[in-house]
């Protein structure tokens, strides 16, 4: 679950900013490097089957998270881990590991979440793991960086001068609800959506775009109801980011 920031400790909208970007510098490298790749193997290139698996997909999903964090959670080696212990099998006939593998994953996760650093009287400004979030974690902060694997997430933004934020959710699901904020001007969200489903609940009134969102084997919803709702072009939310295999729905009260 995502945490408050640490007020001493919050970063600038300079450095906000230059995160979003990049992020979605990065996560566009790896699109277009996965298109590039899958293009030469249509045209005949040989690669390596272990290329294109399951276990290599964890292991970009991981080093994309872990650099996106500028590696400062032990949470992206998870996904590294499992994805490198099962394609040591590919590398190595002999090597019967995968018996193993799923008890060593799961004393792993254990050891994690129960060594893991906390804040000293306080909560930590982001926890990038969570295996089972179900409180929802109010905030009045004007801008807040989720993560959330294998869980749920579930944030209720009080700000009255929302600024933004960024939300990565992978193999698990998030919720946002933002019908107790409000905006002034243009405001963006970064999405990054793999193998789950986010909610995102904004008032009805707020004017919505959507073109900078990408969605690959995923789609995105705009569920809200505009019955007798007038949309105030001076509060724009604008999605970015990416759906992968999964599901954005939008909604309001």
């Amino acid at each position: 679950m995502e945490t408050e920031y640490n007020k001493g400790s919050n970063p600038t909208p300079e450095k906000r900013s230059g995160n979003l970007g990049r992020g979605r510098a990065l996560g566009g490298l790896i699109i277009v490097t996965v298109g590039t790749l899958l293009l030469a193997r249509q045209l005949g290139v040989y690669f390596p089957g272990w290329l294109f698996s399951w276990k290599m997909l964890l292991i970009v999903i991981g080093v994309y998270v872990g650099a996106r964090h500028s590696f400062r959670s032990l949470g992206w080696l998870i996904p590294v881990g499992i994805g490198t212990i099962f394609l040591l099998e590919d590398f190595i006939p002999y090597l019967t590991i995968r018996e193993y593998a799923w008890p060593i994953i799961i004393i792993f996760i254990g050891l994690f979440m129960i060594f893991r650093p906390r804040g000293s009287g306080r909560r930590r400004r982001s926890r990038y793991w969570e295996m089972n979030a179900e409180e929802i974690d109010k905030s009045s902060e004007g801008f807040f960086d989720s993560f959330t694997m294998f869980g749920e997430n579930k944030k209720l933004i009080l700000s009255k001068d929302f600024k933004g934020g960024e939300s990565f959710c992978i193999f698990g699901g998030a919720e946002i609800n933002l019908t107790q904020a409000d905006i002034n001007g243009r405001v963006a969200i970064d999405l990054v959506q793999i193998f789950g489903g986010t909610r995102l609940i904004v008032p009805a009134h707020w004017k919505l775009e959507t073109e900078e969102m990408v969605s690959i084997f995923g789609g995105l919803n705009d569920k809200r109801q505009f019955q007798n709702t007038v949309t105030d072009q001076s509060k724009v939310l604008v999605l970015k980011g990416t759906c992968l295999f999964g599901g954005i729905d939008i909604k309001s009260f």
